[in-house]
């Protein structure tokens, strides 16, 4: 094997297993990369470097074995009315993104949705450096019993109101009337709801 493929096939162990590092991390404790847009990056880099690592190394047994892990995950993602297919589609392109705001240097929040069935949720992530840690996830059934034609997909804007050492207060922002939550920092329970 030349000096050029150990490189690069040692690159590429390095990013798989940064991704897997990376999933690991936001499967058990919500940290992921800083921004939407890395864990997508990170993503289809990865994919990239499999193909190219199967092309240059197509003789050797691990390659072959490579892309048929590839091609029976996609196949059996399809299977199952192509739930899970369109989870990976929607997650990791900007497919699944509605709305995403910069709030302040501590926090952005993001309207996502990655499923075909699921309705968007509202997530609220503490950027810590290079990695961030979603401190907050909501949903329209915590909302219910507060103005039900309000909805998180529907949403417009999300803008910052206030922090204290507790609470974080956001207003969604429809046009109409608004929705101003306060969250529990600690647990990302809501505490108050206001319809302004």
């Amino acid at each position: 094997m030349s000096r050029n493929k150990k490189i690069f096939l040692q690159i590429y162990l390095l990013i798989s297993a940064f991704l897997v590092i990376n999933c690991g991390l936001y499967y058990f404790t919500e940290i992921s990369l800083r921004g939407y847009y890395s864990d997508v990056v990170l993503f289809w880099l990865w994919l990239i470097c499999s193909f190219v690592v199967i092309v240059v190394f197509w003789k050797k047994i691990m390659a072959k074995l490579l892309l048929a892990g590839l091609l029976v995950t996609l196949a059996f993602s399809i299977i199952p009315m192509m739930i899970p297919f369109y989870a990976l589609a929607l997650s990791t392109t900007s497919l699944g993104l509605y709305i995403h705001s910069d709030l302040n240097k501590n926090y952005r929040a993001q309207i996502v949705s990655y499923g075909p069935l699921a309705s968007p949720w509202l997530e609220v992530i503490e950027k810590k450096g290079l990695f961030e840690k979603r401190v907050i996830k909501c949903t329209d059934l915590q909302f219910i019993n507060n103005n039900p034609d309000l909805k998180i997909r529907t949403t417009k804007d999300i803008i910052f109101q206030n922090e204290t050492d507790n609470t974080l207060t956001l207003t969604l922002f429809y046009g109409g009337p608004n929705r101003t939550i306060t969250f529990d920092k600690k647990t990302g329970n809501i505490i108050e709801i206001k319809n302004n």
